[in-house]
C-alpha cells in the first residue's frame, strides 16, 4: 500500500503525484487541489534587443520555434497550444477520477484549477483523512496488515538543488539560476503547477 501524506502545498503536480495512493491524508490547512494545466512561454525578444545582444535562429520545421522566446505565438500557434493544454487536462481529470473512483464528469466541476483547502478536499472526496505523517504512518500499518507498534524506517531522497544565495559570485550566479529556470519552462509543452490563480485562468 502507498499511503500520501499530504504537507503545507499539494496541488497540481502535486497531487497529480499522489492519485496513485492507497489513501491520501491532509492537513486541515493543506493547499491542495489545483487540477489544472497552465501553459504559455516569456516572450524576451525585445529584452535581448534592449540589452544589444543579438540573437540568430536556424530552425527547420514548422513548429520547432513554437515554444521559442522571440517571438509570440500565432493565432494558429495558440489554437494548437490551446489543443494541447484540454488534451493533457482531459487525461489529468481522467487519472484522478479513477484513482478517486469518480467520473470525469464528477471531477471536472472540482477540477478547473481550483485551489481548496485540506478540509474541503476532504469534502469533495479529493482526499480521504485529515491527519498528519502520525496519521499516515498509521494507516499505512493497517494498510499492510501489520501490528500498531511495527517498527518503521525512514527513507529520505536525494537534496534539492538550490539557488545561490551568498558569495562573490551571487548576482551572477543567481541570474544564471533564473535563466536556467525561464530555459525550462520554454521547453515544456505545458507544465502543471500551483499558483494561487483563480479557476477560470487555468
Amino acid at each position: 500500500p502507498v499511503v500520501v501524506v499530504m504537507g503545507a502545498v499539494a496541488g497540481s503536480g502535486g497531487y497529480y503525484v499522489a492519485t496513485p495512493g492507497s489513501w491520501i491524508i491532509a492537513r486541515p490547512s493543506t493547499l491542495t487541489g489545483s487540477i489544472g494545466v497552465l501553459t504559455g512561454k516569456i516572450v524576451t525578444g525585445a529584452m535581448w534587443q534592449k540589452l544589444l545582444f543579438n540573437r540568430e535562429t536556424i530552425a527547420f520545421g514548422d513548429r520547432v520555434t513554437l515554444y521559442s522566446d522571440e517571438r509570440p505565438f500565432s493565432d494558429e500557434e495558440r489554437s494548437l497550444v490551446r489543443g494541447d493544454v484540454e488534451r493533457i487536462y482531459r487525461a489529468f481529470v481522467d487519472i484522478v477520477a479513477r484513482s478517486r473512483k469518480m467520473t470525469p464528469d464528477e471531477v471536472d466541476p472540482i477540477a478547473q484549477g481550483k485551489v481548496w483547502t485540506g478540509r474541503q478536499a476532504l469534502e469533495r472526496k479529493l482526499v480521504d483523512e485529515l491527519g498528519g505523517l502520525d496519521a499516515g504512518i498509521s494507516k499505512a500499518r493497517t494498510l499492510a496488515g501489520l501490528k500498531d507498534d511495527a517498527p518503521m524506517r525512514e527513507v529520505r531522497g536525494p537534496k534539492r538543488m538550490v539557488p545561490p544565495l551568498a558569495g562573490a559570485a551571487a548576482a551572477a550566479g543567481w541570474f544564471g539560476y533564473m535563466l536556467e529556470g525561464l530555459t525550462l519552462l520554454n521547453q515544456a509543452p505545458a507544465l502543471a503547477v500551483m499558483e494561487y490563480l483563480p479557476g477560470d485562468l487555468t
